[in-house]
């Protein structure tokens, strides 16, 4: 009876994330990755990044929603204009549910004083699919559940492509950005009897950087907001950066979760970064949601000693 509960419990997340549309992830050091946010950003530090994200949603409960994230992108000059490039993949796991997607992103950037004002678009190609293995609960017998479940015939694995655009500025003080994902709204057939569309998602992104006294300290603010048009979900929070090497901070996921976070830089170029959401609704009973995000930058300029610089720390 435990394991139907924890199954029951698994497929009723599945099914809310679904009802609720979460159609572009949203992951908790996302300051880290903007490009996963808005495609204008790819490319924004004109080096070559190598970035990889886990990400388990709720740990505790059985099936829970797990998210692998890998990516890489380059800035780059043809002639005397910039340009960024990157390829993402998306692995996202949920309950039954299984959404893989490949990204294309490009981005126009016009130097702008010491920023730049940069166009960006992506192109999405996504599979959707359900583990019929995972609704099998065993022998158990009763007049709620059928093991033979038709809604679970015919499971189909639908491949659908999307459109993303973004806008963003950034400089070494502050950055801005607003992007529009899932422009398309594909509809997805997951079996004969079960479909769902994915929601256009808008979003808007900031950031200020406040300096102290002390050059060995900063603080980074920033905001996020992300709407599907009929809801609303967001996060703001703060980090403290100490020599530009360490750092750790909170966060509000708006009607969410807590976020503790903290990160170091190991060397030059690679990055390091942990969070914890507390959840502050009823799946506090979980074991929270868990992140670790590793990122690696550098250049192809062996004549030169290569610097790190972040997206998020310019």
């Amino acid at each position: 009876m435990r394991a139907l509960r924890s199954k029951l419990t698994a497929l009723a997340v599945a099914l809310t994330l679904i009802a609720y549309g979460q159609q572009s992830i949203e992951f908790s050091q996302y300051t880290l990755n903007l490009k996963a946010s808005n495609p204008a950003t790819v490319g924004a530090n004109d080096m070559i990044n190598v970035l990889g994200t886990f990400r388990s949603q709720y740990a505790g409960f059985e099936n829970a929603p797990i998210t692998y994230y890998v990516s890489a992108d380059i800035g780059f000059n043809i002639k005397k204009t910039k340009h960024g490039a990157g390829l993402a993949f998306y692995d996202n796991i949920v309950g039954l549910y299984r959404y893989q997607d490949v990204n294309l992103m490009y981005a126009y950037r016009i130097p702008i004083k010491d920023g730049h004002l940069a166009c960006g678009i992506l192109v999405d190609f996504s599979t959707t699919s359900i583990d019929k293995e995972k609704s099998n609960i065993g022998d158990i017998k009763s007049e709620y559940h059928d093991s033979g479940d038709p809604a679970l015939n015919g499971a189909l694995n639908d491949f659908k492509m999307d459109l993303g655009a973004g806008v963003s500025f950034i400089n070494p003080k502050w950055y801005a950005g607003i992007s529009l994902l899932n422009i398309l709204q594909p509809k997805y057939q997951i079996t004969e009897k079960m479909s769902f569309k994915r929601k256009m998602n808008l979003k808007f992104l900031g950031g200020y950087n406040f300096s102290f006294n002390n050059p060995l300290y900063k603080l980074k603010t920033y905001a996020m907001i992300n709407t599907d048009f009929v809801t609303c979900t967001g996060q703001i929070g703060a980090n403290l950066e100490y020599k530009e090497r360490y750092w750790g901070g909170l966060a509000y996921r708006i009607n969410g979760a807590v976020v503790f976070m903290a990160g170091v830089r190991v060397l030059n170029g690679l990055v390091i970064g942990y969070s914890f959401d507390l959840p502050t609704s009823k799946l506090i009973k979980s074991a929270g949601c868990h992140e670790v995000i590793l990122s690696y930058s550098f250049n192809i300029d062996l004549s030169k000693k290569n610097k790190y610089k972040s997206i998020r720390y310019l």
